[in-house]
This record gives C-alpha cells, sequence and structure tokens, in this order.
C-alpha cells in the first residue's frame, strides 16, 4: 500500500513539473513574439500555437487564430492551411461546435490559392466535409470531399484519397445514392488494400453496412465475415468486434434472435480486449436489450450491473439505444409505465433522424408497452405507424436489391453475349479458310487476281473520297475562322465604332440610363467580337491566350480550374496555334456546359519531341462512341478535323461519374 502511496506521489509531482515546465515555455516564447518581427515573430507564434495545441487553459483559440491572421499577413499560405486545419479540428470536437468550425473555413477559403501546398489543402476541405456531414448538411460534405480527394490525388497522398472516398461513399449513402456510394466505397477499399491494409476495413465494412440497408443481407454478412478473417491476421480486435455487432443488429432485424445473442457475444469477448469504451457501452446495451427481450433475465441482470457500475465509476457515456435497451429490461421486470417513459425517451432521440430502424423499433416497442397498459388508442397508433414506417424500408430494400441484382444480371448477359460473338467469329474464320483453301486448290488464280485488282482500286477509290472530304472538312473550318475574322473585323471597325459614337454621345447627354444601356451593348458586341476572332491570340500569344481563356471561365463560373502551361509559341505556326485555342475553347465550353464537373486541371508541357496537351474533369463523363455516332451534333468531330489540322494526334477518354481525360499531342 505505502508503495502505491509513493508512485502516485510521484506522478503527480511528475505532471506537476510538466505543467511548470510548459508554462516557462509558453511565457518564453511570448517573449520572443513580442521582441520580433515579419518572419522571425511568425516562427515563434507558429512554435507556440504547435506548442498548446487544443489547450483551452492556455487560450488556445485565440492564439491560434492570432497565428493564422499574421501569416496570411505575411502571405505564408502554408502555415494558414496548417493552423486553421488544427482550430476548426479543436472547434469540432473541444468545442463540439460544427457550425463554428465551417466559419473558420468560410473566412479563409477566398484567401488560399488552390495552385500549391495541395497535402495541406487536403486535410483543410476533408476537415470542412466533415463538419458539414455532422451538420446534416450534405450536399456541401460531399462537393468538399471531393474537392479534398482531388488535391490528395495531386498531392500523391493515397491514404488520404482512400479515406477521402469513404467519406464520399458515406455521404452519397446517407443521400440515399445506393449505386455511386457503392461504387466509392469498394474504390476506397481498394486504395487501402493496396498501400494500407490495416485500414481497409473500415470502407468495407461501410460497404456491408449498406448493403445490409439495401436488402443486401447475404453480401452483407460476406463482406463482414472477410473482413473478420483479415482483422485476425492483423490482430485488429475492434474491427472484428464492430463487424460481430452490426451483424448482430442485422440478425435482430430478420427475427433471428439465437444469432443475433450468439453474435453479441462473440463481440463482446473481442471488445474486452481493446480500449475502445464506447464500443464496449454499446455492446452492454445490446446485449441487455436481447438478453431481455428473450427472457434471458438473469443474465440482463448482470450487464445492468455492470452498466451501473460503469456510471458510477463515470465511465459512462449515453450510447445508441440505450434508452430502447433499458425500456426492454423495465417491460421485462412488469414496470410497464417506466418501459413507457424510457420508450418514448427513445422515440423522442430518433425521431427526426435518418435512423428509420431506430425509429420503427420504437414504435414497435410503444405499441407493445401500451397494449401491456391497456392504452389500445395509443397501441394501434404506434403499430401503424410501426408497420408503415417497416413497409416503406422493405419497399425501399426490395427496389435496390433488385436494381443491384438487374446490374448484375446485365453484366453477365453481356459478357455471356461476347463470349458467344467470339464463338461465332472463331467459328467463321475456320469456315474461311476453308473456303480459301478450296479456293487455292481449285484453281481459281484468275478470279483471285481479278478481285485483287478490284480491291486496289476500291481501296484507291475510298483513299480519294476520304481525302475530299478531310480536305472538305478542312476548308470548311478554314472557311468559317476567315468568315469569323470578317464579321469581327466589320463588328469593330463599323458597328463598335458607331456604337462607341453612340455611348459617348448619350453621356454627354445626361441620360443615365441610356447612356448605360449603350455602354453595355458596346461591351457585348466586344464580347461577340472576342468570340469571333481571338484578339488575345495576337497579343498574348498562344500560351497567354490559353491562359487568359482558363482565368476568365475560373472567374465566371463555380467549377475550380488549375492549369501548368510552359511557353510554347516558337513551336507552333499561326495556324496551329489558332486550331490549337480553338480546341481549348471548346473544350472548356463543353466543360462548363454538360460536364457537371467540380474541378479541371489543364496541362501544356514543352518536350522534346513537341507539344503535350492534357485537359481533366471529375465531371460526369460520356460515351465517346455515342459522341462520335451522333448526326445531331458536330462538335467531337469538329475537335477531331482541327488536332489534324494543327497535325496532332487526338484521344478522349471518359468514364460515368469518374470523368474526363482529354490528351493531345504533337511533333516538333
Amino acid at each position: 500500500m505505502k508503495r502505491t502511496c509513493c508512485l502516485l506521489v510521484l506522478v503527480t509531482l511528475s505532471l506537476s513539473a510538466q505543467e511548470v515546465d510548459l508554462t516557462r515555455s509558453v511565457q518564453s516564447l511570448k517573449r520572443n513574439i513580442h521582441s520580433s518581427t515579419a518572419g522571425e515573430r511568425l516562427m515563434w507564434m507558429d512554435s507556440l500555437s504547435r506548442l498548446i495545441k487544443h489547450r483551452t487553459d492556455f487560450a488556445y483559440d485565440s492564439i491560434a487564430r492570432q497565428t493564422i491572421d499574421y501569416a496570411l499577413e505575411l502571405d505564408s499560405t502554408r502555415l494558414v492551411l496548417i493552423h486553421a486545419e488544427a482550430l476548426m479540428e479543436y472547434t469540432f470536437w473541444e468545442l463540439e461546435s460544427p457550425g463554428g468550425a465551417i466559419e473558420i473555413f468560410n473566412g479563409l477559403k477566398d484567401k488560399i490559392p488552390k495552385h500549391t501546398h495541395f497535402s495541406e489543402l487536403t486535410y483543410f476541405y476533408y476537415e470542412v466535409g466533415r463538419n458539414y456531414q455532422m451538420l446534416v448538411r450534405l450536399d456541401k460534405a460531399l462537393d468538399n470531399y471531393e474537392l479534398g480527394y482531388a488535391f490528395a490525388e495531386r498531392a500523391g497522398k493515397r491514404k488520404m484519397m482512400g479515406i477521402l472516398k469513404s467519406a464520399i461513399g458515406q455521404v452519397l449513402c446517407f443521400m440515399g445514392e445506393f449505386q455511386q456510394s457503392a461504387t466509392a466505397l469498394e474504390e476506397s477499399y481498394q486504395i487501402l488494400k493496396a498501400d494500407y491494409p490495416r485500414s481497409a476495413w473500415r470502407p468495407k465494412g461501410t460497404l456491408a453496412v449498406l448493403y445490409s440497408q439495401n436488402g443486401l443481407q447475404e453480401e452483407a454478412k460476406k463482406i463482414r465475415m472477410e473482413i473478420v478473417e483479415e482483422a485476425r491476421e492483423y490482430g485488429k480486435m475492434s474491427a472484428i468486434s464492430e463487424q460481430y455487432f452490426n451483424q448482430a443488429f442485422d440478425e435482430m432485424l430478420h427475427g433471428s434472435q439465437k444469432e443475433r445473442i450468439k453474435y453479441l457475444d462473440s463481440a463482446r469477448v473481442y471488445s474486452s480486449k481493446t480500449d475502445h469504451e464506447y464500443l464496449q457501452l454499446q455492446l452492454l446495451v445490446g446485449q441487455l436489450a436481447a438478453y431481455a427481450e428473450n427472457g434471458m433475465m438473469e443474465k440482463a441482470e448482470a450487464v445492468k450491473k455492470e452498466l451501473d457500475a460503469r456510471k458510477e465509476d463515470g465511465e459512462f457515456m449515453e450510447v445508441d439505444e440505450y434508452n430502447l435497451a433499458m425500456g426492454h429490461y423495465e417491460f421485462a421486470k412488469g414496470n410497464y409505465k417506466r418501459a413507457a417513459a424510457l420508450g418514448e425517451t427513445e422515440y423522442e432521440n430518433v425521431r427526426n433522424s435518418g435512423f428509420y430502424e431506430g425509429i420503427y423499433m420504437a414504435h414497435g416497442f410503444l405499441s407493445k408497452v401500451y397494449d401491456s397498459l391497456g392504452d389500445l388508442g395509443r397501441s394501434h397508433e404506434h403499430l401503424k405507424a410501426h408497420h408503415r414506417i417497416k413497409d416503406s424500408i422493405e419497399s425501399v430494400k426490395k427496389a435496390n436489391g433488385f436494381s443491384y441484382y438487374q446490374g448484375l444480371y446485365e453484366a453477365e448477359r453481356k459478357d455471356s453475349e461476347i463470349a458467344s460473338q467470339k464463338s461465332q467469329i472463331a467459328l467463321l474464320n475456320a469456315k474461311n479458310r476453308v473456303a480459301n483453301q478450296l479456293m487455292v486448290f481449285g484453281g481459281l488464280g484468275v478470279l483471285a487476281l481479278l478481285l485483287i485488282f478490284y480491291l486496289v482500286r476500291l481501296q484507291y477509290a475510298t483513299k480519294r473520297e476520304q481525302q475530299i472530304q478531310v480536305q472538305f472538312s478542312r476548308n470548311l473550318i478554314k472557311g468559317q475562322e476567315g468568315e469569323r475574322t470578317r464579321v469581327a473585323r466589320e463588328l469593330h471597325d463599323g458597328v463598335g465604332q458607331k456604337l462607341m459614337l453612340l455611348a459617348k454621345r448619350t453621356k454627354l447627354s445626361g441620360d443615365a440610363e441610356m447612356a448605360s444601356l449603350a455602354t453595355d451593348t458596346l461591351e457585348e458586341l466586344r464580347s461577340v467580337s472576342r468570340d469571333l476572332h481571338p484578339a488575345t491570340l495576337e497579343k498574348l500569344g498562344f500560351s497567354g491566350a490559353v491562359r487568359a481563356i482558363i482565368d476568365e471561365v475560373d472567374a465566371n463560373t463555380d467549377i475550380f480550374f488549375t492549369h501548368n502551361i510552359d511557353d510554347v509559341d516558337d513551336l507552333l505556326s499561326d495556324e496551329s496555334s489558332l486550331q490549337l485555342y480553338r480546341i481549348v475553347q471548346e473544350l472548356l465550353n463543353n466543360i462548363v456546359k454538360h460536364s457537371g464537373a467540380k474541378a479541371v486541371s489543364v496541362d501544356i508541357e514543352r518536350k522534346a519531341d513537341g507539344i503535350t496537351m492534357l485537359v481533366r474533369d471529375n465531371g460526369k463523363g460520356f460515351s465517346v462512341r455515342e459522341k462520335l455516332r451522333d448526326s445531331s451534333g458536330l462538335g467531337m468531330r469538329t475537335l477531331l478535323e482541327r488536332a489534324k489540322i494543327a497535325g496532332a494526334k487526338f484521344h478522349v477518354e471518359s468514364k460515368a461519374t469518374v470523368g474526363t481525360t482529354i490528351s493531345l499531342e504533337m511533333g516538333g
């Protein structure tokens, strides 16, 4: 006993000494801050903010804000992002204010450039996405998670890419986008499995929950058992416990009480090997409800006793379904009024949440309790609500389950058709070989010569026709450019001059409304003239003109643009410059009008053997084949013809929900 007391005294003294040392360090850093300026002062402020990170007793909030403001003043973007992310995290966890964290983000987002420090931007946007998700502002959460993913991809941070994809999958799940959510979670799992296998179980577990919520119980159970096997290999006891707990919840929803209790007991064994207090409490609550519902009162009493002991020791926090579990316990004991009060508390907790299973469970329990109390009116109301919500959940599950299996069927059918076509092609090839051999052995050489002669003439005629078509397309494009230039000059020199004179005279007349109308009309005319003939191409050259048009689109849309454009003007003729500029112009117009993209990058790189151009977006994508076959639209074919005129190779890759990548290569 004496030895224990001595040990406690030593620990206390050690902690006190550490606090004294921390206080001295803080005071020393504050003196250095007050006696220094500029970059040196920012260095000391950075050190102080890191030293007292998340320490309310040292006024971390105020000091972090001062550090951010001073870093902004010195244009130290990286430190702004680092301390802003830390302050948002502190506001979320310590102050429990997601709204406050979002205010910090909104005050800084427009002051921070997005063309550098991609790693720090990744965490910055991930943190605000999490706060929006906590406030159930799912559209905002999704937008910021996707931006964070784009920055993580540019920074090469594979783990954050996996984490952000998982977060995107969760938000899509809450939004009811079943297929998109499953795709995102599968992508997250594949990323993490390749580089961080010990973390890969989390998105996979979320995918299992998603399958379960959409009526695919067998698929969900299969995934959970796979996670359990992987977790055994890595010694992740909390992962095993969590999967057994979720499987127990599924078994309960489908009336398999023995399986429910079996999985809860297994989950409890593995949770005891962790320090995950919240999970342990969840399992105790789950066991209390299961034992009470199934008349296992001796075990229920033991669990209730352990929960009470944790409350007395201050190791208790109210977890999901605690009131419902206590209600089942009181109901089993015959305390119906107490059970009803607990059931009503549970219903109030879940009625405005998106946890529909919890809502219908609360209704079902209250129906049973009020029936036992003889209040048949209330019992019937809760029973109707219970069945109405349950039927609605089941119909959604059936619809999503049907969609899932239909997708599998379509994929298998396509695979079968492809295999059948390959078989038919092989059979036709074999028949053709036999026919050719008969022709050869039959001495039909003359016919073969005639056929060859015919094919040569046909090929020549086809090539000639293609050349005529290509030349026609090129002449059409060149004629179009010439006509655009002529009209632009006439607008500028004729109508434009007259409008300018009109604008000046209306200003002198004192009629402000007419003066404004004349000025706006003149500006619209100039805009049309610029679109018809890019004067910036002549003034700035190709590289400068492309930067200018990207910056203009960036300034006038909500899409996030990045670009990295080398100076390649000396490698291009006037004709090539015009065609490549028109290609960029058309691509940007298509992205803004049709892609639904949140982020776009444009890279033009000078290489030893020529020029490469890469335009990427994260929009909804499209079918390249359908675009080329579509006779009503000339956009894609015009782009191809312009590339040919410039002497460049043009390639398009596009996938639904992933985006589009367009590459162009041109020899020196």
